[in-house]
């Protein structure tokens, strides 16, 4: 029990670690998108910029609305990090010791459960902003599952395995496009991040939330970000550190580039481009295999 305890110790911290490396990069790719220079002042090369930058948002003031659920709305943002930490337990490559054989059911439970601590957070705030986020995230959050899950699906019963490991998935290198945009929705991503709109809702579901709460949303946020890179790097690239890197400069460059798209243009592409498509390989397989 000690050692577990330990090994998820250290899991954590470097968890925690890579997220703060990885907001860097980001910051240097969409400044140099921009063909401006990102942090840089701080330390040596602006290393140290996201430690700073945790540190000022720990010291900020807790600020608690009014009318709010004052445990609920302290309680949310720690669901969704702990969230976030049960998403890495899937991972074979970190320790075997807490990776299990049936890791996909685990991944679809927690699929299905990472948008309730969002879409409650924006409830108990009692703010209108939030509670629109919240909405669009749960209507989100369908949207784009029933296709996820009817992709996943076939590559489970093409292999017949529930556990995550490297399955090369490369013979379905067509459908890599598919996946990325269903990631993108899931991350809450541009031109998907509909639930912290800036422009509509000034923050969207997290628009109350500062210090300590807000830290643990941010973290969660990028840690299952970067889960997502490694997630697809294993399922088609038989794990690579470098398809890593380039799914997350993916994910920057779309952000960089793309505008939002309008909600409506989400709904329609979700439920009558991706859904048949993924309905067709489904039912394509079944016939072809089963009978």
């Amino acid at each position: 029990m000690l050692f577990f305890l330990i090994l998820l110790f250290l899991m954590i911290f470097c968890i925690i670690q890579s997220i703060a490396f990885v907001t860097l990069l980001e910051r240097h790719l969409l400044g140099s998108s921009q063909i401006r220079l990102g942090p840089n002042k701080v330390s040596f090369l602006g290393l140290v910029q996201a430690f700073l930058d945790g540190v000022k948002l720990l010291k900020k003031r807790m600020i608690l609305p009014n009318f709010s659920f004052k445990m609920v709305f302290i309680l949310l943002p720690t669901i969704s990090f702990l969230l976030m930490v049960f998403y890495w337990f899937i991972i074979p490559f970190f320790y075997y010791l807490i990776t299990f054989g049936y890791s996909f059911l685990f991944f679809f439970s927690l699929i299905g459960f990472s948008v309730y601590p969002i879409m409650l957070s924006g409830i108990f705030s009692f703010s209108k902003f939030s509670f629109i986020g919240s909405l669009r995230s749960a209507s989100q959050s369908i949207s784009y599952e029933i296709t996820f899950s009817f992709y996943m699906l076939i590559f489970l019963l093409f292999f017949f395995c529930l556990e995550m490991m490297p399955l090369n998935m490369f013979i379905f290198f067509f459908l890599i496009l598919v996946f990325f945009f269903l990631i993108l929705a899931e991350l809450n991503r541009a031109p998907f991040d509909f639930s912290e709109g800036e422009s509509e809702l000034v923050s969207g579901f997290n628009v109350e939330f500062s210090s300590v709460p807000f830290v643990l949303f941010f973290l969660s946020e990028y840690g299952i970000l970067l889960f997502f890179s490694v997630f697809l790097s294993i399922f088609f690239f038989n794990f690579s550190f470098v398809f890593v890197f380039v799914f997350f400069f993916f994910i920057i460059f779309v952000r960089s580039c793309y505008p939002r798209f309008r909600y409506d243009f989400l709904m329609g592409l979700f439920w009558f481009k991706f859904l048949p498509i993924s309905l067709f390989f489904y039912f394509f397989y079944m016939v072809f295999f089963f009978f």
